[in-house]
């Protein structure tokens, strides 16, 4: 009889009251908010930016973005800089980008389904 694989995350309790799987859900929020999302895009792009440059960018005002920065920061994704009347921020942590480029090479292998999916709904 051939031994089951150990998987990522098998000693994770599984459940909607498990705490750890509402810890990892928290993880999945921070990339499930097309903001958020476009924030992180384009800080493994261009490594550090403006807060500025980054509401430009994204297209949304001001308030907005600087809250999801602070959301981002205060849950670890993203880290500030402050130099004179300007924070730069950047991803803390290479995971972030290991996260974003799974996502991309799901995004190749399963565009259309993901397209075609009504369940999940744009946010």
């Amino acid at each position: 009889m051939q031994e089951k694989m150990k998987l990522p995350l098998d000693d994770i309790p599984v459940g909607r009251t498990s705490r750890e799987v509402r810890i990892l859900a928290r993880l999945f929020d921070g990339f499930a908010n097309a903001t958020r999302l476009s924030i992180l895009l384009l800080l493994a792009r261009e490594g550090e930016m403006r807060v500025g440059d980054l509401v430009e960018q994204v297209g949304a005002p001001q308030p907005r973005v600087s809250d999801h920065l602070r959301s981002l920061a205060q849950c670890g994704f993203v880290q500030a800089r402050r130099e004179g009347r300007h924070a730069y921020y950047s991803i803390t942590d290479w995971r972030v980008l290991e996260v974003l480029r799974l996502a991309h090479n799901g995004l190749q292998e399963y565009r259309e389904e993901l397209i075609a999916c009504d369940v999940l709904q744009d946010r």
